[in-house]
């Protein structure tokens, strides 16, 4: 009798839906496919095996996570994505309310790290891309990849109409 306790697997595909992440941002889907997997599970750091990964986050969990992170006086976010990146509309009271928004794009900063980069942001038509990316650069880098429980390189970024797309690998030693 081996006193190997590995269970192998030839070819895995799976899919999550509804992953928190640490920092609160809500990544809607996560297709995983992979092949070639050896899984310890009395010693998981034995384990072996590699594949890639997509991850998807939909305009309305970026929009509640910057509800959740937004000043008081800010109101009324909506957001949608499309092929040239994340557009913020919302209100800010000043004495009356004045419409505010913001033109980003989700980018990798290095294999471990996305960030958000401000191509815009305005009130009333005043520029204030120095005042909001200043607050941008305290929330970055927005995702890394020490916050997911496997080891996970990022490779792309993709904004389409249909969400923020990453697309990674993971590799087990």
């Amino acid at each position: 009798m081996s006193n190997d306790s590995s269970i192998q697997i030839g070819k895995i595909s799976s899919t999550i839906e509804w992953l928190m992440t640490p920092v609160g941002l809500l990544i809607d889907e996560v297709v995983f496919e992979g092949e070639s997997w050896r899984v310890d599970p009395s010693e998981l750091e034995k384990s072996t095996g590699s594949g890639s990964f997509r991850a998807t986050v939909r305009a309305k969990s970026i929009e509640v996570f910057l509800e959740n992170l937004k000043p008081a006086d800010l109101y009324e976010i909506s957001v949608t994505v499309a092929p040239d990146g994340v557009h913020i509309e919302g209100k800010k009271q000043v004495i009356v309310p004045i419409p505010v928004t913001a033109h980003a794009v989700l980018e990798l900063t290095s294999p471990s790290e996305l960030s958000i980069k401000l191509i815009s942001a305005a009130a009333m038509g005043a520029g204030l891309k120095n005042l909001v990316a200043t607050q941008i650069e305290k929330m970055n880098p927005i995702v890394e990849a020490s916050m997911f429980p496997v080891p996970v390189t990022f490779e792309g970024v993709e904004h389409t109409d249909e969400g923020v797309v990453v697309r990674g690998s993971i590799k087990l030693s």
